[in-house]
């Protein structure tokens, strides 16, 4: 729920250079430099213009950083060309370009080595260990912090030391250690009321704020945030307003404090309309529309979800887009509007699975036109070849008929004159009929040629369709085994059916720490590429259990999250491909009858009593692209009793088009499913859901992969 309130720390400790923008600062710097100042002076001026258009205008912000090092390096100003390198350090990483950023920043600190700035040896450092914390290699993340660390404490720099103290809080936070991140947080806020640094105070608050969030302490959380957003606002840093309003909001929706949370949403809203941040923009517009439609206020919700599509539309944004698109296809399909809620959720699926459908496509239509034509050409050919044939056959007999009249003309005089001629012709004939021969064996020899090519086409579809099959064996092999499940699970089913012979969806069950961990998965697409994702998420989620043992959904999830993009080694480049998934994950006390749960988009459904409860998941998928905000997920807590029936999904069952009318099962029909069986013993459950969901598809092809998990309790 809480967006991106590491962004506000990260904004400020990532560089003692960072500054809140101010025109009056951008027209000051402007003018001077418009006096032909001294070289040295005028280095200076173009780092200061980049670092001041950083966060709003990147693009002219590299260009006068580009600029200040091409004039540096032409002077031989080596602490200018480090100034300068740092300044595109840090806007590289702003927009998610690690490599380059990391490019930079170890330049500057060669330099500052070689000049031995120390100061700026303690910046560098800590800057390097904020992108692989970004990048999320944590320990070398902290091996930096603590390099910067020591060097400021040498120096007795105590700006420097909360730099490093906050950020080695971070990395606690980040691994799931809220103590720790809190004990290093509150070390920061010594530090700072000493050498009243009042916006460095308002970044760590709201990072207290955020991780008390996730401790569950939502009136603590929620008190930091406004300290936050005080003395930002004393201080008028308007970045620092905006992201803070947004998570006040967020945490008031959760309290249902609908209009108080509205008000502080727009506040954002304005406050990023003056900077002219148009993807804060387009989020702000989604917390507004969220926030009426819980309360079910659907025209305004709509309205506002039009607003983030159409900021999204223009800047490109394919993440808001698609949440703005799914949303307002969920309030149509609540209100019994079908045919909006089918146009907007295919809306919602062109732009989920664009990228992938059109690569896909695309290849299929080259391999199937090469193979056309080539054919047609082979055919071509072949009729060029047999046409050649008729021709010279035509020759030969009108050489023929020629001689015969030329013969009866000329008559018995010229009889020996007549034999040398048909012995003459005769050895034509017979030099034509060797061509012909010769032609009719290349011809032979061109249509085995093509008979073999069609039977090797033929053999590598089946290379191919046995490559998928063994696929499918190596995708089974990561699932669980049905006897492991019914061990950890003995009341349980689980209704498994791929769209081709490999799945995008897959089921985890773990058992870790006395607890029972299960997990329904969605990845994007489906068939081959969606394998390839179920098994990059298998591994993650076995990575953050078993390995670095988080042990509650949301914590895992948040480690999903970071290193998707890590794993498939995305790049600025290629982030408009949106790689990711949809998840429900519990964990399950036996003992304590506690549930624990997050989710992306997918909810958990709980039936008891013949009532069915939701357990609403974040309306964001699991998935951290490059240059988009990085999503934290909720963790929730429930109380089981006997007798309750868990149920988890992914989105397949509902979408089936089938019946009568070709319409959508939808998730009004599944319920009401669920709540006529949920009583019977699972087996008999899955059987009905099966012979259901099969009878309903008729003879429509299958839309997507289903996934449907029932556990009892008891």
């Amino acid at each position: 729920m809480i967006r991106k309130y590491i962004l506000i720390a990260f904004m400020f400790f990532i560089t003692v250079l960072s500054s809140a923008q101010s025109q009056r600062v951008i027209d000051s710097l402007t003018n001077l430099l418009k006096k032909s100042p001294p070289d040295t002076l005028k280095v200076k001026l173009l780092c200061g213009l980049a670092s001041e258009y950083r966060y709003n205008d990147p693009q002219k912000a590299e260009l006068f950083a580009d600029s200040s090092l091409t004039k540096a390096t032409s002077i031989d100003d080596e602490k200018g060309m480090a100034k300068a390198m740092h300044v595109l350090g840090m806007i590289n990483m702003n927009q998610g370009n690690h490599d380059k950023a990391l490019e930079y920043y170890f330049g500057s600190l060669k330099i500052s080595k070689k000049l031995n700035d120390r100061n700026s040896l303690s910046i560098s450092n800590n800057n390097i260990g904020m992108v692989y914390w970004n990048q999320g290699k944590y320990n070398k993340a902290l091996e930096y912090f603590l390099i910067s660390l020591k060097i400021d404490e040498e120096l007795g720099n105590q700006s420097g030391m909360a730099s490093s103290y906050n950020n080695i809080g971070l990395i606690y936070w980040s691994q799931g250690d809220l103590d720790k991140a809190l004990e290093s947080f509150m070390q920061v806020i010594t530090i700072y009321s000493s050498v009243d640094d009042k916006k460095g105070l308002a970044g760590v608050y709201s990072n207290i704020g955020g991780v008390n969030y996730y401790k569950g302490k939502l009136d603590i959380s929620i008190a930091f945030f406004k300290r936050a957003l005080a003395i930002y606002t004393e201080i008028n840093h308007r970045p620092g307003m905006s992201t803070i309003c947004v998570n006040i909001s967020d945490v008031l929706v959760e309290q249902k404090k609908y209009e108080e949370a509205l008000e502080y949403t727009k506040r954002s809203l304005e406050i990023e309309k003056q900077v002219g941040n148009k993807s804060q923009m387009a989020y702000a517009y989604m917390s507004i529309a969220k926030n009426y439609a819980d309360r079910q206020n659907y025209p305004k919700a709509i309205e506002n979800y039009n607003q983030a599509i159409a900021i999204s539309k223009e800047i490109n944004a394919q993440k808001q887009l698609s949440e703005s698109y799914k949303a307002i296809s969920e309030i149509y399909q609540l209100n019994n509007n079908y045919k909006e809620a089918l146009d907007y959720h295919r809306k919602y699926t062109e732009v989920k699975d664009s990228i992938l459908n059109k690569e896909s496509s695309s290849q299929i239509a080259e391999m199937d036109a090469k193979y056309n034509n080539d054919k047609k050409s082979k055919q071509i050919e072949l009729l060029k070849k047999e046409r050649e044939i008729q021709s010279i056959t035509r020759a030969a007999e009108q050489s023929k008929s020629a001689f015969i009249r030329n013969a009866l003309i000329v008559g018995c005089v010229f009889v020996l004159l007549l034999a040398l001629l048909l012995y003459n012709r005769n050895q034509v004939r017979k030099k034509a009929n060797l061509a012909l021969e010769a032609k009719n064996q290349n011809i032979f020899e061109q249509k085995e040629q093509i008979e073999q090519q069609n039977t090797e086409l033929a053999i590598k579809n089946k290379e191919i369709t046995d490559s998928i099959k063994y696929a499918k064996r190596l995708q089974e092999a990561i699932l669980p085994p049905q006897h492991f499940v019914k061990k950890l699970l003995p009341d349980s089913f689980i209704l498994y059916k791929p769209k081709d012979i490999v799945s995008g969806d897959f089921y985890y069950v773990e058992e870790w720490g006395g607890k029972v961990f299960v997990a329904a998965v969605d990845c994007t697409g489906h068939g081959v590429p969606g394998a390839f994702m179920s098994i990059v998420g298998y591994n993650l989620l076995n990575q953050a259990l078993n390995v670095y043992g988080l042990s509650k959904p949301a914590l895992i999830l948040n480690d999903l999250n970071k290193n998707i993009s890590k794993m498939l080694h995305q790049s600025e480049e290629d982030s408009s491909v949106k790689d990711g998934m949809d998840i429900c994950l519990i964990s399950i006390d036996k003992q304590k009858k506690m549930l624990e749960y997050a989710a992306a988009y997918n909810p958990l459904w709980i039936i008891r009593n013949n009532e069915l409860i939701e357990l609403k998941a974040d309306k964001y998928p699991v998935g951290s692209f490059v240059g988009e905000d990085v999503k934290h997920f909720t963790n929730n807590e429930f109380e089981l009793k006997a007798g309750d029936m868990l149920y988890m999904f992914t989105d397949g069952y509902a979408d089936q088009f089938g019946g009568e009318a070709g319409k959508k099962f939808k998730y009004k029909q599944l319920q009401k499913l669920l709540l006529d069986n949920a009583n019977k013993d699972v087996n008999e459950q899955s059987k009905v859901f099966d012979e259901t969901f099969e009878s309903w598809k008729g003879r429509l092809e299958q839309v997507d992969d289903i996934l449907l998990i029932g556990i009892k309790i008891s």
